[in-house]
């Protein structure tokens, strides 16, 4: 970086600083007037949001998500925020619910002007959501949303910036290690499989590369409807083929009734099971039923700075899934405002991948040694809470995985995945 260009990030520091200090009494003021996509000028709030699934068939994550969300808020704002400004976040619930969660963001972008938001958590509230957000020029970093089709969704016209990312893992990733439970002796060792999946983006696109990964037969693609409650007819297709395994796509919600039917059924089979069902209240509830059930899961692999920081400020919550990934969506737009010296959509987009990849290493809870970096003109690395969060073109990181199998109502960990084990293979 040119003695310029670190002058410029120096002025823009203390800039930012003074304007922050200068019109604090006034902001509420400014912000009822100014209103708009940028997130306001001066010292006003920076405004960001979530959409996260307090309610609805993801909700025994939701709230966990939207705590984590509110400590990277923290821990941002405890360092003075980007470019001297706080970062303000309205949290909205998405219901689990397309309609309802594209309500939620035409609220944050149309009333709170937000330049930049984290959620949703399932690909099928994501997919729509992204569809629409670089028209608006806002920032949509996903925690949880993992289907393949968003790799290449949330880009301008031109398709020079693409405003979504994730921190959240690409389900080639998932798919390949729901293949290699079923095909490995050790694991299963199955000559025929059938995939049950939720029928949405989320869970066509994982059975699809489950399938893919899958070296035997595949006798059955069967998907669920969500709203149903008798899943009877469902399961009898699913083993009308009798299939050594099942691929099992879908939600707590929902799974639990579709178990519970399958045990009383006495189908057989044995299962292997997504990350969307990896709820410890899910298998305690069917302690009996999930019993030697197998599991792929994102297994986090931060750095100990970041983990002690989000699990300390976490407590019991510190657990949930993509909570960490959630942190750390925030974190990074937060990172990419202060590199670029701008609050705007854009402005993430454009920066949000270099602060996750190569230059000195910052982590979770360390703001303020991150901005008096870039404020000298060094490259950042950040170390999220979930992983080292290394963003590809598409804006999605590789993360590490692990192998669990389910032994009266605890999961246990059999085997860990390296990241390097899914280079070359997506």
């Amino acid at each position: 970086m040119t003695g310029m260009e670190k002058s410029r990030r120096a002025y823009l520091k203390t800039t930012g600083a003074v304007a922050g200090a200068g019109l604090t009494g006034l902001s509420g003021c400014i912000g009822s007037i100014s209103g708009g996509g940028s997130g306001g000028g001066g010292g006003e709030p920076i405004q960001m949001g979530s959409i996260l699934p307090i309610t609805g068939s993801l909700s025994p994550y939701g709230q966990g998500m939207q705590d984590a969300v509110n400590l990277a808020k923290k821990h941002i704002n405890d360092a003075g925020g980007p470019l001297g400004r706080t970062v303000k976040v309205t949290n909205k619930d998405s219901e689990t619910k397309p309609s309802k969660a594209s309500q939620k963001y035409k609220s944050l972008v149309n009333e709170q002007g937000i330049v930049g938001f984290v959620g949703a958590a399932s690909s099928g509230v994501s997919v729509p959501l992204a569809k629409n957000v670089a028209s608006d020029g806002v920032m949509q970093v996903s925690h949880a949303s993992t289907t393949p089709a968003l790799s290449g969704i949330g880009y301008n016209d031109d398709e020079s910036v693409k405003y979504f990312g994730r921190t959240a893992p690409n389900d080639g990733q998932q798919g390949l290690v729901m293949g290699r439970i079923m095909n490995e002796d050790q694991y299963i060792g199955a000559d025929k499989a059938a995939f049950l999946y939720v029928n949405n983006s989320y869970g066509k696109g994982l059975a699809d590369k489950a399938k893919a990964a899958f070296d035997g037969e595949t006798v059955g693609m069967v998907p669920y409807d969500k709203k149903s409650t008798d899943y009877t007819s469902t399961l009898d297709k699913l083993f009308e083929n009798d299939p050594d395994a099942i691929g099992f796509v879908g939600y707590p919600g929902n799974g639990k009734t579709i178990l519970k039917q399958w045990d009383n059924g006495g189908y057989g089979g044995e299962w292997v099971l997504s990350e969307g069902l990896n709820d410890k209240g899910f298998f305690q509830s069917l302690k009996s039923i999930t019993d030697g059930m197998y599991l792929a899961s994102p297994s986090p692999e931060s750095a100990k700075k970041s983990a002690s920081a989000f699990e300390e400020g976490m407590g019991d919550q510190a657990g949930t899934l993509f909570a960490p990934h959630a942190y750390d969506g925030l974190f990074l737009q937060a990172l990419a405002i202060h590199k670029a010296g701008e609050a705007t959509g854009k402005a993430i987009a454009e920066n949000i991948r270099s602060v996750s990849r190569e230059g000195t290493k910052v982590y979770a809870g360390q703001f303020q040694k991150a901005k008096d970096l870039l404020d000298d003109g060094e490259d950042i690395n950040y170390q999220g809470a979930s992983s080292p969060v290394d963003m590809n073109k598409s804006l999605e990181p590789l993360n590490r995985f692990a192998i669990m199998q389910v032994k009266q109502g605890k999961r246990e960990q059999l085997t860990s995945i390296k990241r390097s084990w899914f280079e070359g293979k997506l």
